[in-house]
């Protein structure tokens, strides 16, 4: 049930981290990967390791914060590649600032255009295609969709953005047969999470409150955005999908 075989799936920020790892995990039960993301040297790097163990995979740059080039790479993508059935919004940055920051404003702005506007710039370009193939989008949330960030305010807004986007466009696209669903990761061992990581005192705080006591791995991010972009999942919209270790459980 978990057979992706054919299936042409997009997914943004695909260099590295918890792209890289989605991407190559559904190319492993069959899918034909499209690749988005700015840093070009990092992202020919996948798409050659992808091909390199039989793997099909198409690489394109792309600024999700910028509308125009959304609507253009979904162009390009469905001429050169074909109709998508998945549409996953892995993209995302993470600003480290609070209100009272120099940098609110501009951490506000840009990290809404990324991880909020990019996503639904992308939804909307890929609308008519994802019509078509009654395909389905799997967003990326997170735990801080939830609960409060204070030393990332901005990126919890987004993610709060990110889950209620998630559960409105399900109830609004239903009537084309097209699944919208999200997963919401704990701190994953990636770049991003990196200040975490290396901050003894944060880490502990965080890990207190995860029942299975350590951090994910990109890879165990794979099952999930598998499930939810495969036919196992055929009654499954407007899904929130934890995938924390147990986080926001207690």
């Amino acid at each position: 049930m978990f057979n992706l075989q054919g299936k042409k799936i997009v997914v943004t920020g695909a260099a590295q981290g918890n792209g890289e790892a989605i991407a190559k995990g559904l190319v492993n039960l069959g899918a034909i990967v499209v690749l988005a993301d700015l840093n070009q040297d990092k992202l020919e790097n996948v798409k050659a390791e992808i091909k390199a163990v039989g793997g099909e995979a198409h690489a394109f740059l792309l600024n999700v914060a910028d509308q125009l080039d959304c609507e253009k790479f979904a162009n390009q993508v469905c001429n050169e590649v074909g109709e998508i059935d998945v549409l996953v919004n892995n993209a995302g940055i993470l600003r480290r600032s609070n209100i009272e920051s120099d940098s609110t404003f501009n951490d506000l702005e840009d990290t809404l255009s990324v991880n909020v506007k990019g996503s639904y710039y992308l939804v909307h370009a890929f609308l008519e295609s994802l019509k078509q193939t009654k395909g389905n989008i799997v967003n990326v949330a997170s735990i801080q969709s939830f609960v409060a960030a204070t030393s990332a305010t901005t990126y919890a807004i987004s993610k709060g953005a990110v889950a209620q986007m998630t559960k409105t466009l399900a109830a609004e696209l239903s009537k084309y047969d097209i699944r919208v669903n999200a997963i919401a990761p704990g701190v994953i061992e990636t770049p991003m999470t990196e200040v975490t990581r290396t901050n003894k005192e944060m880490l502990e705080g965080y890990l207190s409150h995860v029942p299975m006591k350590r951090m994910g791995q990109p890879t165990e991010l794979i099952g999930p955005v598998s499930f939810l972009c495969s036919n196992a999942a055929s009654y499954v919209t407007g899904c929130i999908l934890p995938v924390d270790g147990g986080y926001l459980t207690v």
